[in-house]
C-alpha cells in the first residue's frame, strides 16, 4: 500500500466530511480546521520518520514544528514566543553536526519505500532482483536510479506526487508500462518510444500525480 496516498486521501476525505457536517450545521468546521490542522503536520512527520529513519532531521522538525503550532491553536500555550527559537536552535545544530536539510541520497535493496515532505530525496538500486515498492512526495522530489538494477518478474512500483515531482531513470532495454490517473498533473514515459523484444526486462509503474508530475527516462 502506498502510505502517501492513503495519508493525502484520508485528509481529503475529513476536509469533505467537516465542510459536509457544516453545512448540515452539525459543527463549525472552520474552527475545527483552525484548530486542528497542525495534526496533519505532524501525520506527515511521523509518515516520512516511518518510511525513511535514516533521514531523520526533516521529519524530527516537523514533528516538533506541528506540535509546537498544536499546543498553541489548542491554547496549551498562550504564544510561541519560546517554542520558536528552540527551534530555531535545533535546525542550527543539525547544520553544526552536518544534519542538512537538501537533497538525502542512499542505496535501497530489492525494493522502495519512500515518503517525503517538504524535502528531497536520490534513491539507487543495484539489485539484481528489484521487485519496486512504494514512493510518496508532498511537495517534495524522489529521483529514483535503476540503471544498475535488474527487475524481478512483475516488479511494480507505486508512486504518487502531489505538488511534487519524481523521477524514475532505467537503462536502456527496459520495457516500463505505465498506468495511473494525473489530476492537475502528469506523467511521461520517455522509455516507450523504443522498440524492445518480448523477453525484455519489465517494470510496471502505477502513477497518481495530484499537482505534480511523474517521469521516466534513461
Amino acid at each position: 500500500m502506498n502510505w502517501a496516498r492513503l495519508y493525502f486521501g484520508t485528509l481529503i476525505v475529513v476536509l469533505g466530511v467537516l465542510l459536509l457536517l457544516d453545512g448540515a450545521d452539525v459543527l463549525d468546521a472552520g474552527d475545527i480546521i483552525s484548530t486542528w490542522w497542525p495534526v496533519a503536520l505532524i501525520g506527515a512527520g511521523l509518515l516520512a520518520l516511518i518510511a525513511n529513519p535514516r533521514h531523520w532531521p526533516v521529519p524530527v522538525v516537523i514533528i516538533v514544528g506541528g506540535t509546537a503550532i498544536l499546543l498553541r491553536t489548542t491554547d496549551v500555550v498562550d504564544s510561541l514566543s519560546l517554542i520558536i527559537p528552540a527551534l530555531v536552535i535545533v535546525v542550527g545544530l543539525f547544520v553544526i553536526f552536518g544534519l542538512g536539510f537538501g537533497l538525502n541520497r542512499s542505496e535501497t535493496g530489492d525494493r522502495v519505500s519512500s515518503f517525503n515532505m517538504f524535502s528531497g530525496n536520490e534513491i539507487a538500486s543495484h539489485s539484481v532482483n528489484f521487485e519496486g515498492g512504494n514512493v510518496g512526495a508532498i511537495f517534495g522530489g524522489t529521483e529514483i536510479d535503476l540503471r544498475d538494477a535488474m527487475p524481478a518478474p512483475e516488479a511494480s512500483l507505486d508512486v504518487f506526487v502531489a505538488f511534487g515531482g519524481v523521477e524514475v531513470k532505467v537503462p536502456e532495454g527496459w520495457r516500463v508500462d505505465m498506468d495511473g490517473m494525473p489530476l492537475f498533473g502528469g506523467f511521461e514515459n520517455v522509455t516507450a518510444k523504443e522498440t524492445l523484444s518480448g523477453d525484455a526486462p519489465s517494470l510496471n509503474i502505477h502513477a497518481t500525480a495530484l499537482f505534480g508530475g511523474i517521469e521516466v527516462k534513461h
